[in-house]
C-alpha cells in the first residue's frame, strides 16, 4: 500500500468521551448495511439532444436535454504492469432527461423554486450553477422531478480548453414505480455551450420492495460508436469492511466535532440497466474482489443549523479522499487523491429502521496527486453515497472520468454478454 501521508484540512484527532460513539449499534451493522444496499442503479451515458440554446455570445443558462444510453463499464483487476483498466460501452437509450442549468454566485444558496441573479458563464473560471425544472423520463413508464447544483472545471484536454462539469441533484418527486422513492443522481462530463452535456449520469434510488432493482438485466447490448474517445471511465465501489473498521471524529481549532474521519474497502463494480422488459427499466449490480482501500477526512456538521438535511435545505460537506490499489498479491500498485469541492447530504428514511439514523451523500471534484499506476491522473470524481449513523455503515459509488487519449487505462470491450 502507498505511504504517503494524506494532506487534509487542518484539525486533530478526538478522542473525547463526551462525543457520541457513531459506531454503536442501534441496529446490527450487518442488518444496516444490508438496508442501505437496497437501492437500484442506473448509470448512463449522457448524449446532447436539442442544442442549449442560440449560439454566440456568453449564455447564462442552457436547457440541458439528456438522452441516457444504456452504459457498461467493466473493470479488470488492478496490476503492477496495466494498472487499473476498464471497458466503456455505449448502449441503447433508456431514457431522457431535461432541465435548465444556470450560472450562479459563488455563494448562492441554491433550492428549489429559488430564481438565482443572472451571472455569465466564464469559460476560463470554474463557476457554480443550479439545475432547475429537472424531469427525467426512464423506460417509457417511470419518472421523477429533480434539483441539483453543479460546477464547471476549465481544463485542457487534447491541446485544446474544455468545460468539464460535475453535479449532485436529489429525487423531489416521482411517478411510477419512482413514487415516494429517495434518490441521489451525479453527472460527471462536459458541457459544450452550443450542443449541451456529454458524459455519465449515475442514479442511485432506494428501492426497499425492488420495485426497479432485479438481477439478471436482459438483452444484448446494442453498441454504439464511442462518443468519447479521449477519455475513460471508471466505477468503483466503497463500503466498510465489517463493524470492527472504526469511524472516528477529527477536531476543529475550536475544540469541536468537524468532521468524520472514514476508511472503505474499494471493490470492483458492475452496474447494468436496460429498457427492454415489458415492466420497463431493470437493474442490477454485481460486485467483485477487493482492489484497495479509500482513506478520507469529511468536513461535515450534521447538526448544522439553517441546514436540516431536505431537498430545500441539505447539509453541506467537503472531503479529502485518497484512493489506494493492490493487486492480486496484495502488492501496491499506485494510488490518487480527489478533493472534493462541493457535497450535499439529505437525511435518509431506512424502513424497516425507524430508529436508524441514515444519510444520502453526493459530490464531486478534481483527480489530484497520482503516483505509481496512477503518475499523472488528471479527470474528475463523483461520489453517490448512502450512510448509516450508529452503526457507521457505508455504501459508495465513485465514478472517475480520466483523461485518457491514449488508452492507458481503457481495455477492449469483453463481449456482448454484459
Amino acid at each position: 500500500m502507498a505511504t504517503e501521508t494524506m494532506a487534509p484540512p487542518a484539525g486533530g484527532s478526538a478522542g473525547a468521551a463526551s462525543l457520541p460513539d457513531l459506531n454503536a449499534e442501534t441496529y446490527p451493522f450487518e442488518a444496516v448495511l444490508q438496508l442501505l444496499d437496497r437501492a437500484a442503479y442506473l448509470n448512463a451515458f449522457s448524449l446532447p439532444g436539442q442544442p442549449p440554446g442560440p449560439p454566440g455570445g456568453r449564455p447564462s443558462a442552457f436547457e440541458i436535454d439528456e438522452s441516457l444510453h444504456r452504459f457498461v463499464v467493466h473493470l479488470g483487476d488492478p496490476s503492477r504492469q496495466e494498472g487499473l483498466r476498464a471497458s466503456n460501452t455505449v448502449g441503447e437509450r433508456v431514457g431522457r432527461f431535461r432541465h435548465r442549468w444556470r450560472i450562479v454566485p459563488d455563494d448562492f444558496v441554491a433550492a428549489p423554486g429559488r430564481v438565482p441573479p443572472e451571472v455569465l458563464l466564464d469559460p476560463t473560471r470554474s463557476q457554480r450553477f443550479v439545475m432547475l425544472d429537472g424531469h427525467c423520463e426512464l423506460g417509457g413508464h417511470d419518472s421523477f422531478r429533480g434539483f441539483g447544483t453543479g460546477r464547471t472545471f476549465p481544463m485542457m484536454e487534447g491541446g485544446r480548453t474544455r468545460l468539464w462539469v460535475a453535479t449532485v441533484g436529489t429525487i423531489l418527486e416521482g411517478s411510477g414505480r419512482f413514487r415516494g422513492l429517495e434518490g441521489t443522481y451525479t453527472h460527471c462530463g462536459t458541457l459544450d455551450p452550443l450542443s449541451g452535456f456529454s458524459g455519465n449520469l449515475l442514479l442511485r434510488v432506494m428501492d426497499p420492495e425492488k420495485k426497479i432493482y432485479g438481477r439478471g438485466v436482459s438483452g444484448l447490448l446494442e453498441v454504439l460508436p464511442d462518443p468519447d474517445p479521449g477519455s475513460t471511465y471508471l466505477v468503483l465501489r466503497g463500503q466498510k469492511r465489517d463493524k470492527k473498521q472504526k469511524t472516528a471524529f477529527f477536531l476543529g481549532p475550536d475544540g469541536q466535532p468537524a468532521g468524520l474521519d472514514v476508511e472503505q474497502q474499494l471493490r470492483l463494480v458492475d452496474l447494468d440497466a436496460s429498457a427492454r422488459a415489458a415492466g420497463g427499466l431493470r437493474t442490477g449490480i454485481e460486485v467483485g474482489p477487493v482492489v484497495g482501500t479509500m482513506k478520507a477526512r469529511i468536513q461535515f456538521n450534521l447538526l448544522r443549523p439553517g441546514a436540516p438535511g431536505t431537498a430545500q435545505a441539505p447539509i453541506p460537506f467537503l472531503s479529502y479522499n485518497r484512493y489506494s490499489f493492490i493487486d492480486r498479491n496484495g502488492g501496491d500498485i499506485g494510488s490518487f487523491e480527489a478533493d472534493s469541492l462541493e457535497g450535499r447530504t439529505f437525511l435518509l428514511h431506512l424502513p424497516g429502521a425507524p430508529r436508524q439514523q441514515a444519510l444520502r451523500f453526493g459530490g464531486f471534484g478534481p483527480l489530484l496527486n497520482g503516483s505509481g499506476a496512477f503518475a499523472g491522473i488528471q479527470g474528475l470524481m463523483t461520489d453517490n453515497s448512502v450512510v448509516g449513523i450508529a452503526p457507521h455503515a457505508i455504501v459508495t459509488t465513485y465514478v472517475l472520468r480520466v483523461v485518457d487519449p491514449n488508452g492507458r487505462f481503457r481495455t477492449a470491450l469483453r463481449g456482448q454478454d454484459c
